[in-house]
């Protein structure tokens, strides 16, 4: 089985650790972890393992920074990036490889953490559509009724907190912009697209599962100015389908999933 790397960006982290022991006890083949800590040291330090590599910023660059510099280094064939807050059904790694097409970006389902049992709750959180006016994503648990039964499942887009696809494909996107995004503002939907838009798919893999802290702070907290110029920029550039590697308007992924909220009448578009 081909080694999967799971990149986790940190900032201020209380449950990092205790994230990556529970990738490392329910991955059932070879794994490396690239813990990137952004501008801090957790405190007690992350416990020595061989399949764990850290790597440190003196200063916060940003989520997207965060993730790219792992992705740089890692050296499996596949990559994941998921949250510093997160527990993963036993055996996600092979079964994610397993299902995961060359051209398609993963998303396992997600359920919400109760971070003091360490255990999954609530849920299943499945769908989510883009939102016209900010391309922001918004749950869509209707669109369950359209695709009952299925194991595998087109995702418009997915709340990002975990996405899996093979590490070549992550870089011949682009990677992740760090120009003019922030430093994470819009990171789902902006793999999602090129997932999409490069001619790829972006999918719901229901035989694995999740759970997700749904944290009351924020530790990557973006200037309202920053934000709004990333929001801004986001808009423009897939709106207007800016991107030189797509192959499909973004009007004609709203027709592949319509009837999308908000985006009504986009057949006159």
């Amino acid at each position: 089985m081909a080694r999967v790397s799971i990149v986790i960006p940190a900032r201020n982290e209380p449950y990092l650790q205790k994230t990556i022991d529970w990738l490392l006890a329910m991955a059932k083949g070879d794994i490396e972890i690239i813990a990137v800590l952004d501008g801090y040291w957790p405190d007690p330090p992350i416990r020595d393992d061989p399949r764990v590599r850290l790597i440190h910023f003196s200063e916060c660059r940003g989520m997207r920074a965060a993730i790219n510099s792992g992705a740089r280094v890692a050296q499996g064939e596949w990559l994941m990036k998921c949250d510093a807050h997160c527990s993963f059904s036993d055996g996600f790694d092979i079964q994610l490889a397993a299902d995961c097409q060359p051209d398609w970006t993963m998303v396992p389902v997600r359920y919400r953490l109760d971070v003091e049992l360490w255990v999954l709750t609530g849920g299943p959180y499945e769908f989510q559509y883009i939102r016209r006016s900010d391309l922001k994503g918004k749950d869509w648990p209707q669109y369950a009724e359209r695709v009952k039964g299925q194991e595998l499942c087109d995702l418009m887009t997915s709340q990002g907190s975990c996405w899996f696809m093979r590490r070549q494909r992550f870089w011949d996107l682009g990677g992740l912009d760090e120009a003019n995004y922030g430093g994470m503002g819009r990171e789902a939907q902006e793999v999602c697209l090129k997932s999409w838009l490069s001619g790829g798919r972006y999918v719901l893999d229901r035989k694995v599962l999740y759970a997700h802290w749904s944290k009351p702070y924020n530790t990557y907290k973006p200037d309202r100015r920053g934000k709004l110029k990333s929001v801004a920029y986001a808009v423009d550039f897939w709106t207007n389908n800016r991107w030189s590697l797509q192959v499909m308007r973004l009007q004609d992924l709203v027709k592949n999933f319509a009837p999308v909220p908000t985006w009504e009448g986009i057949d006159a578009d």
